[in-house]
This record gives structure tokens, C-alpha cells and sequence, in this order.
């Protein structure tokens, strides 16, 4: 019996149309609700739905090209308070620098964009990874300056 998969499952994929024993079909895959019956009408549908999906995620892609290329040599500059060592009070976390990132191009930067090993915690000039989607990646430059330097640390 031919089936497409609704969801992950052992034996497949989401999406995937497969030959299963009719019996695995009928009394656990249907019931369920990991997979429906393949009939012709369906297989048009999921056809459908995977073409808009990949015309979907094409137009998101060039949209975050797009957005790359406006990355591509910004620097961002942050005033923060600092001790004398040069120690931040505080740091400068990916999702400070999504949120400048945001304000400066106008379009949304998640967090989970920017690539920091871990957050910024002394002054000084940082070279930061910001990955938008699959192979459109851009390094911006992170630049960490004291506000007032503070006696006693």
C-alpha cells in the first residue's frame, strides 16, 4: 500500500511517498495520523505544497541576500561602562548586536544569527560571524569602546 508520510517516522520522512505492508499502513501509520493513503489527489497536493515551499524558501533566500550584501562592512560601535582593565560592566551579547543590527538595516536579525563564541566582556575591536540562512554568511566588525572608565577596579 502507498502512503505519504505526515510526519518523521522510522521508516520515513515528512513528505515521502512510500511502499509499506498494508496491514502497517492500516492498524498503526493511518491511525495515528503519521501517514494518509496515496491516492491521486494527494500526491497532486503534497506535489503543491512542496513547490510552494521551495518557492517560498527561494524568495526568503534572495531576501536575505539582500540583506547580506547591506551587512557586508557595516561596523557597529557600543559605548558601554567599563573598568579601569578595560573589563566591561555587563557584555555585549549576540543579541545586543542582533537588536543594533535590526535598528540599522530595518529588517529583523534574530539572536540565533550572530555566531559569538561567547559574549564580549573587554573593550576592543571584534570580527563577528552573522549566518542569515544556509550559505549566506557575512563578518561585520564589532567595535567596543569605554564610556567613562571607572576608579577602583
Amino acid at each position: 500500500m502507498k502512503v505519504i508520510f505526515l510526519k518523521d517516522s522510522p521508516k520515513a520522512k515528512k513528505g515521502e511517498v512510500k511502499e509499506v505492508a498494508d496491514g502497517y499502513a492500516r492498524n498503526y501509520l493511518i491511525p495515528r495520523g503519521l501517514a494518509v493513503l496515496a491516492s491521486p489527489g494527494a500526491v497532486k497536493a503534497l506535489e503543491t505544497v512542496k513547490e510552494g515551499r521551495a518557492q517560498r524558501w527561494a524568495r526568503e533566500e534572495e531576501e536575505l541576500r539582500k540583506v547580506a550584501k547591506l551587512l557586508e562592512g557595516k561596523e557597529l560601535h557600543f559605548r558601554v561602562r567599563a573598568g579601569a582593565r578595560g573589563r566591561l560592566h555587563g557584555a555585549i551579547t549576540s543579541a545586543d548586536i542582533a537588536e543594533e543590527l535590526s535598528k540599522l538595516l530595518d529588517h529583523q536579525i534574530d539572536k540565533k544569527c550572530v555566531k559569538l563564541s561567547e559574549p564580549l566582556h573587554k573593550i576592543g575591536n571584534y570580527e563577528v560571524l552573522i549566518n542569515l540562512t544556509r550559505g549566506v554568511e557575512v563578518r561585520i566588525m564589532v567595535s567596543v569602546e569605554a564610556e567613562k572608565v571607572l576608579n577602583g577596579e
